[in-house]
């Protein structure tokens, strides 16, 4: 009779211990963006939070912590609770970037974040004002020869892709170029096309809806070879200067614990959306290239950017505090 009694205790407890864990997700999931509302962190953000909770039969909330080149909201989301109610859209600089460039920075990219599925990928460009007289780098750099001191390129924040992008190009150009940073990528284009800064290094999606005004013009980009949408533009390296290949690149992450099964279950239902003609057609438009990766793919990424970055900006000598 005693052990009937144990073995009944054992059954309440494991249904008790059952009843105190539901199936996730039971409320609405958080996606943070550490970027301002309207950037493309911003789109994607919003784009796979629609669908994960689409997916999961759940809901979603999408908050913009913005600050810092991206480190508020990051450091809000290293220390979010681990249990897949709080995401964030890592990008090239909260996790590639800011590890190197920042000393202090109040997080660190590999431990506290357990990476679920990239999610796009924009190669990053440089573009001209109309009324500058160039047409491609060669002419840029004799352009600058003979201006010394005359050019400036606006980029959408100190420490941003684009900022890396413009520094490591001074570098193999020998241009002497002043930074100008702006509040986002559209800020820098803006200008740009009215003439307020000759140049600017933007993500592509951010500069091709404006070539048609004719008021900018693309010099390169920083891919690995042309691209199929821009196929007279060419790369930065066939230009003349070789292993630049920039991008802007973004990826889904939980804080470090979260449950595996959790894990795993966001990631088949990210693995859904990005493979998805909608989510295709959706991701083109913003000049991006869609990308799927495991958790384990994707934590191996970023710790090869992150050491990646970490080699330029040693190269470079920069350093912010």
């Amino acid at each position: 009779m005693r052990g009937v009694v144990a073995l009944a205790g054992i059954a309440l407890f494991a249904a008790t211990a059952g009843a105190a864990e539901p199936a996730y997700p039971d409320k609405p999931i958080t996606f943070v963006s550490a970027f301002a509302p309207g950037a493309t962190n911003d789109t994607l953000t919003r784009l796979v939070a629609r669908g994960v909770a689409t997916a999961l039969h759940t809901s979603e909330v999408v908050e913009n912590r913005a600050g810092a080149n991206g480190i508020v909201g990051t450091q809000y989301v290293a220390r979010a609770k681990p249990d897949g109610y709080t995401l964030l859209t890592a990008n090239s600089a909260s996790h590639g970037i800011n590890p190197s460039l920042y000393p202090d920075i109040p997080y660190n990219a590999l431990k506290d974040f357990q990476g679920i599925s990239m999610m796009a990928s924009v190669p990053l460009a440089i573009a001209a004002s109309a009324s500058l007289p160039v047409s491609n780098l060669k002419e840029l750099v004799a352009y600058g020869a003979a201006h010394p001191g005359k050019l400036g390129f606006a980029t959408s924040g100190i420490g941003g892709t684009g900022h890396l992008t413009g520094e490591a190009f001074k570098f193999a150009s020998h241009l002497d170029m002043v930074h100008v940073p702006y509040k986002g990528d559209a800020l820098a284009v803006t200008d740009t096309m009215a003439g307020q800064v000759p140049l600017c290094i933007v993500a592509l999606s951010a500069v091709t809806p404006m070539l048609a005004s004719g008021k900018i013009k693309l010099l390169a980009v920083a891919s690995a070879k042309r691209l199929p949408l821009l196929p007279e533009v060419p790369t930065i390296d066939e230009s003349g200067f070789p292993g630049m290949e920039f991008s802007q690149w973004f990826a889904i992450v939980a804080p470090s614990g979260t449950p595996a099964p959790v894990v795993d279950k966001l990631n088949l239902a990210i693995k859904g959306i990005i493979e998805s003609d909608a989510a295709k057609t959706s991701i083109a438009a913003l000049g991006a290239v869609p990308v799927y990766t495991t958790p384990a793919q994707t934590q191996a990424f970023i710790e090869a950017e992150i050491e990646r970055f970490g080699a330029i900006i040693a190269k470079l000598h920069l350093q912010l505090r």
